[in-house]
């Protein structure tokens, strides 16, 4: 490096001084921006040195996008940087060209969800208050943007929402700095879904209704995002976007239970109880009860239909859902006439009649339903594998107290 060093140096003792001097007698608000006369000079030495040589034309992740590591982009970041001193300037651009892996941080702001203390989730992942997000340009941006709603909904759009109450982050690390292929976009697309995992969850156990969650990502050193001004919030909505009206608080223990238990199942189980409570979560987004009551009842569908013989789905549904569930008799018998009440109004709109006016009894079997899903979905997080459906019609898993 000594060389390159040396290179560096001598343009800017050059650059430095020359764009001091075309400041002279400006305001801050006027001051020039450094022109090719200054930038020229520094883009050749910049061509020089062999650290920019081995990646110059390769990809720098930064700002959730792309940039060409080209001499004139860098050139006018040194120049403004060896204002504050040379010396640093030339080491912070040749750590920048010498870096291929870096450690970073993936950070969500969630609205609907309300946390009061750290919990730690799975790997390096945690959720904690957003007051307790470590500061950063974007949370701030957050905290101006936010707002009391009028009728103090916790989140109405992406530009219209009240403060929120948690926060989701992630350590990475060897994460993809520079490099000729789209290692860094697959690596953050491969964090969003793993992050999304844990989020349906969420939704599904810990709250029972739609969360809104906006992303992004940092480097812990803040001096390799060159192109930080430019990061953005991304947002992670139901494919029908909810409406938000409150936060519900999560009870730190079950959700760490929760997590726990749900990463210790099968990869395919996993995959189809993350089908299902996706299904569960858009019921819960919908607008008309006739969405609601068809999403539900796939949701349900999804999560025990398994194999096993021609039976109607819905009396598949409503035996195996009780059964999985387990209790007394008597509460098991309740739990299957509510999931049989939804699938009569399930089969009263499919079959063309209107539900404008359902019944206090068919409102509340929607309503009980949801609750009924979540503590199916807990009973397969109990079990740990998938069940054998055919000695749950017979008997339960879990009896008495032992059940969800």
């Amino acid at each position: 490096m000594g060389d390159d060093e040396e290179i560096l140096r001598q343009a800017l003792e050059q650059a430095v001084p020359a764009y001091a001097a075309k400041k002279v007698s400006t305001s801050l608000l006027g001051q020039p921006s450094p022109d090719n006369t200054i930038l020229d000079p520094v883009c050749a030495a910049i061509e020089k040195c062999n650290a920019y040589r081995a990646v110059a034309g390769h990809m720098l992740f930064s700002a959730g996008a792309g940039v060409v590591i080209h001499a004139p982009r860098l050139a006018t970041d040194l120049v403004y940087r060896a204002e504050r001193g040379i010396s640093d300037a030339v080491e912070w651009l040749l750590r920048l060209l010498s870096t291929r892996e870096v450690n970073g941080i993936l950070k969500a702001a969630i609205w609907g969800l309300s946390i009061d203390e750290e919990i730690p989730l799975s790997g390096l992942s945690k959720l904690m208050p957003f007051e307790s997000l470590p500061d950063s340009r974007l949370k701030d941006i957050i905290l101006h943007r936010s707002r009391q709603m009028y009728d103090n909904s916790a989140w109405l759009s992406t530009q219209w929402f009240d403060q929120p109450r948690a926060a989701f982050i992630t350590e990475v690390s060897n994460f993809p700095y520079i490099g000729t292929d789209g290692a860094a976009f697959q690596r953050m697309e491969e964090l969003v879904w793993e992050a999304r995992d844990l989020w349906t969850l969420i939704e599904a156990t810990s709250v029972g209704h739609p969360l809104a969650f906006g992303y992004w990502f940092e480097y812990e050193d803040g001096d390799l995002d060159i192109a930080q001004w430019e990061n953005n919030i991304f947002w992670s909505l139901p494919e029908i976007v909810p409406q938000i009206p409150a936060c519900t608080t999560a009870d730190a223990n079950l959700l760490k239970q929760d997590i726990r238990q749900y990463m210790a199942l099968s990869e395919k189980l996993r995959f189809d109880l993350l089908r299902s409570m996706d299904r569960f979560t858009l019921s819960q987004c919908r607008r008309q009860v006739i969405d609601r009551v068809l999403d539900l009842a796939l949701a349900f569908e999804i999560a025990v239909s398994g194999d096993g013989g021609n039976a109607p789905p819905g009396w598949k549904v409503s035996v195996r859902a009780a059964q999985m569930i387990g209790g007394a008799l008597g509460k098991r018998q309740a739990y299957r006439e509510t999931i049989n009440e939804l699938y009569r109004i399930r089969n009263q709109a499919t079959h063309g009649s209107s539900l404008n006016n359902l019944k206090r009894k068919q409102t509340d079997a929607l309503e009980s339903s949801a609750a009924i899903f979540r503590d199916l979905v807990r009973s397969f997080l109990r079990l740990g594998g998938t069940p054998d459906w055919d000695a749950i019609e017979l008997e339960p898993i879990f009896r008495g107290d032992d059940a969800p």
